[in-house]
């Protein structure tokens, strides 16, 4: 299962690609919930899809790893030291110092915090409904 998910993802990053180049807008951080702006941290994975494009896993500050987003390359030239680290990790892999992240393991574990996120939610409007009709039946 995890790698379809994998598979698909690739497919979907080969498929709208040249809609996500066009985005002129600095993408040097990550703007989440709690209104702050999260700068790169480090890049922890790496793909090439089929026309030859890299992408590029980043591991965004004050973020959880499962956070974490799939990046052009772009995105480094405003951020010379993580690329440099990511250079110097990637070495550490090759020569079997340092291992990779298995992707496929991450995306499932993205696509379960998503699913648990997801059943939270529904579960949350569930009781807001039950307490609604309760109410409504006490009156």
């Amino acid at each position: 299962m995890a790698s379809n998910i994998s598979l698909n993802y690739l497919q979907y990053l080969e498929e709208y690609e040249p809609d996500l180049g066009d985005d002129n807008e600095s993408l040097a951080s990550l703007e989440t919930d709690d209104g702050e702006d999260h700068p790169p941290e480090k890049i922890i994975a790496e793909i090439t899809v089929k026309n030859g494009n890299k992408w590029y896993l980043v591991k965004w500050k004050d973020c959880p790893v499962l956070r974490s987003s799939w990046e052009g390359g772009e995105l480094f030239d405003d951020c010379p030291k993580v690329w440099d680290a990511w250079l110097v990790e990637k070495q550490q892999q090759a020569e079997g110092k340092s291992k990779p992240l298995d992707v496929a393991a991450f995306n499932k574990a993205v696509l379960n915090l998503e699913v648990a996120e997801s059943q939270r939610r529904t579960l949350r409007r569930l009781r807001r409904k039950v307490k609604r009709v309760l109410s409504s039946l006490e009156t």
